[in-house]
């Protein structure tokens, strides 16, 4: 689905929903972002939806294969990390979530939370020599073994994560004589997400700007613009 197809299903919505309603380009540019920054939050499994004594949101990233699908776009192939001697390594720059960690030959690296680290550095049966383990702190990932903890080198691991999605851009050139906006496509940039979630994601947007509506009357704009082209 192409940006422009986005901002005419917006616009096509708004006029309907709000007789004669507009959302200017630039709006259109912020609210379609916070919406799928939004849309991510809730497949990722965003706490707001968590159900008392059942810490478990209703969608979640890899409740199931359904919800990893809409994330695939922002999947990549693992990424290499470079560990210092401190076990430390930053987090890429797009980095929104964890997805699995693995040694450079691709065995696993186990998640440990920070109040159960003493328990892994000082296990008999399991020790971290054999089998490395990695924490999450506010910059990066903290891996042992390391150099500075006992002298064991541990350079690089590879990180699968999921991405921050690519800023969708509605560029435009005004008219030189209307001054009205006029469609770039050189210059914009379209949504990475599929076509169904960017139903959704279109939906959160016109929240956004006042229009409440449900996904298949969205859905049966979006067909009346195929028809009639916009």
């Amino acid at each position: 689905m192409t940006v422009d197809f986005c901002y005419n299903l917006i616009l096509y919505a708004s006029n309907k929903a709000k007789q004669n309603g507009y959302v200017s380009p630039d709006d259109f540019n912020n609210i379609i972002n916070i919406a799928q920054l939004g849309f991510l939050d809730y497949l990722l499994g965003e706490f707001q939806t968590y159900q008392g004594g059942r810490p478990v949101p209703k969608v979640q990233f890899g409740m199931n294969e359904s919800v990893r699908q809409r994330l695939i776009p922002f999947i990549n192939a693992p990424v290499s990390l470079t560990v210092d001697n401190t076990g430390f390594a930053a987090y890429p720059a797009d980095y929104q979530q964890m997805d699995a960690m693995y040694q450079p030959d691709m065995n696993r690296v186990r998640y440990v939370q920070q109040h159960k680290l003493f328990s892994y550095l000082n296990s008999q049966i399991d020790p971290i020599s054999n089998n490395p383990i990695y924490l999450i702190e506010n910059s990066g990932f903290r891996f042992y073994p390391n150099i500075t903890y006992n002298g064991v080198a541990f350079s690089s691991a590879k990180l699968s994560y999921v991405r921050t999605p690519a800023t969708i851009i509605w560029a435009y050139i005004p008219d030189p004589t209307t001054s009205i906006p006029v469609y770039n496509a050189g210059a914009s940039t379209d949504p990475e997400w599929f076509d169904v979630d960017m139903m959704d994601i279109i939906v959160r947007a016109l929240a956004l700007v006042g229009v409440n509506l449900q996904l298949p009357q969205v859905e049966q704009y979006s067909q009346i613009i195929k028809n009639q082209g916009q």
